[in-house]
């Protein structure tokens, strides 16, 4: 596989090459880049399969690569790279498009590598959104019959299923996603989110009433019932106490 790393640190160049060139001999290291506009001009001569991509950059990030090729003339595929940032992780997790940390571990890049044929531009697209906010708005779920690609708003909650998990949203009524709730925990740090039971997460934004009786219970806008766990109830009740509904 024709490669082309991107990096703007000529040690991190020169380690990934090393990594790949004693591990993965199935993979022929063509050129490196330092930015992204000797990486476009690279990439249009010599035609890469797929291209290591550091995120952050100076000049133009990692991710503005795409910004000078039309969709179909991205034929390359990409495995990003970015230093441990809580914000980066979770905009790559929730967009279900894989990386590795640097410092570069091998097990990781076997992993990337194998999963870099799962994604298409749409998560790619789905990973600008997510990191060039303040904090990610989408999510990329992938199911059986393809990728589902939802604003957090469209989510009205979250229930477990064992080793599944049902997205509840607006549009599609349910999808289900072979993920546990618990991997759906970072979406509490960044949007309207809360976990009111240890099977259920809701968007509270989309809560139509709170009930006292039975133990307590919500009413989400769409009629579905949700029970509050006992631990979780006056933390509810706060978030609406300070406003925050």
């Amino acid at each position: 596989m024709r490669t082309l790393i991107v990096d703007d640190e000529k040690n991190a160049r020169l380690a990934l090459y090393g990594i790949l060139s004693e591990n993965f001999p199935k993979i022929e290291v063509i050129g490196e880049s330092k930015d992204i506009p000797e990486a476009v001009k690279m990439i249009n001569k010599l035609q890469p399969e797929l291209v290591f991509l550091d995120i952050s950059m100076p000049g133009y990030s990692g991710l503005e690569l795409f910004k000078f090729f039309d969709s179909d003339e991205i034929n390359f595929k990409v495995i990003f790279v970015t230093a441990h940032a809580e914000y980066a992780i979770n905009a790559f997790e929730l967009s279900a498009v894989d990386y590795i940390l640097k410092p570069i571990q091998i097990e990781a890049l076997e992993r990337a590598m194998l999963k870099v044929k799962e994604y298409k531009l749409d998560h790619i697209k789905t990973l600008q959104t997510n990191y060039e906010v303040d904090a990610p708005k989408k999510v990329a779920l992938n199911t059986g019959d393809g990728v589902y690609f939802l604003d957090f708003d469209e989510i009205i909650y979250l229930k477990a299923d064992g080793s599944y998990t049902h997205f509840i949203t607006e549009n599609y009524s349910k999808i289900t996603v072979t993920k546990r709730i618990a991997d759906y925990e970072r979406l509490e740090q960044m949007g309207t989110f809360m976990r009111i039971h240890r099977s259920q997460i809701i968007n509270y934004n989309r809560i139509k009433k709170i009930m006292r009786q039975d133990g307590g219970y919500v009413i989400m806008d769409n009629g579905d019932q949700l029970s509050i766990s006992s631990s979780k109830k006056s933390d509810l009740m706060q978030k609406f106490k300070n406003n925050k509904i």
